[in-house]
């Protein structure tokens, strides 16, 4: 989940994650991983859960423009019968709104793919994909749920301004906007998990990378589920990327 910003309260955020590239992660025995809970409040905290391909990250990027806390609580790994393992997570945030840095996101708590990337589009066979989320508090909320993935046509490039960046946003409010919003959409998809999508594009000014930002014209409310290779393919189709760019960075939040 990105955070903008909030009038002085609470947001809670519990949210429950599985995405995997190829080849999909499949514990022994079907069971999943025992992990220990963690809590993390600090810029770029993180905990890598072994025997899984994922990370879970409490990343305050802009931890200087905010006045108030944000933490990220892993939870567990968790098997659901005859399914793909799944993490859950949760976000909690108390963060001021300040006029002069109302627009300035604060940060990201996310699971992030730690394997099966630096893969071509067109080597992927699927990318799996389900989410699920719930959102308490105490006051509004500036925010939205996203995948988030970095693709190159160079392999493990997701630093350079060659690379680009997919944002495929589900639910967003608090007058939360993706870049490129202020140029209207520069493309649209039909179809695409049973709803439009409109795309916004433009360079994020902070690092100079191509940002393709999906929004459905229907937002869903609380789960998602689909094969995210749907969305690279239509991508391509628009000729937004080549079938040989490879993705580099994958993460949900």
């Amino acid at each position: 989940m990105h955070w903008g910003e909030l009038l002085n309260g609470l947001v809670l955020v519990t949210l429950a994650a599985s995405v995997a590239a190829l080849p999909q992660f499949q514990p022994e025995n079907n069971s999943a991983p025992s992990h220990p809970p963690q809590k993390m409040c600090g810029n770029d905290d993180r905990v890598i859960l072994e025997g899984t391909p994922w990370l879970v990250a409490n990343s305050l990027y802009g931890a200087a423009a905010m006045v108030g806390s944000a933490c990220t609580y892993f939870d567990k790994v968790e098997s659901p019968a005859g399914g793909i393992p799944r993490v859950v997570w949760r976000s909690t945030t108390a963060i001021q709104n300040i006029k002069s840095t109302d627009n300035i996101c604060k940060g990201y708590a996310n699971v992030g793919l730690i394997s099966n990337l630096q893969t071509p589009i067109s080597s992927i066979s699927s990318v799996p994909a389900t989410y699920d989320w719930t959102r308490t508090s105490s006051t509004v909320f500036k925010g939205n749920i996203c995948f988030d993935f970095i693709l190159s046509n160079s392999k493990g490039d997701f630093t350079s301004t060659s690379a680009q960046e997919i944002m495929i946003w589900f639910e967003w409010e608090g007058g939360q906007l993706p870049i490129g919003w202020d140029n209207g959409p520069a493309a649209t998809i039909d179809n695409l998990f049973g709803t439009s999508w409109k795309i916004y594009e433009d360079i994020n000014t902070g690092n100079g990378m191509t940002v393709h930002s999906m929004l459905p014209d229907t937002q869903y409310s609380g789960r998602f589920a689909g094969d995210l290779k749907d969305a690279f393919e239509a991508l391509v189709r628009l000729g937004r990327f080549l079938s040989g760019a490879y993705v580099n960075v994958g993460n949900a939040g």
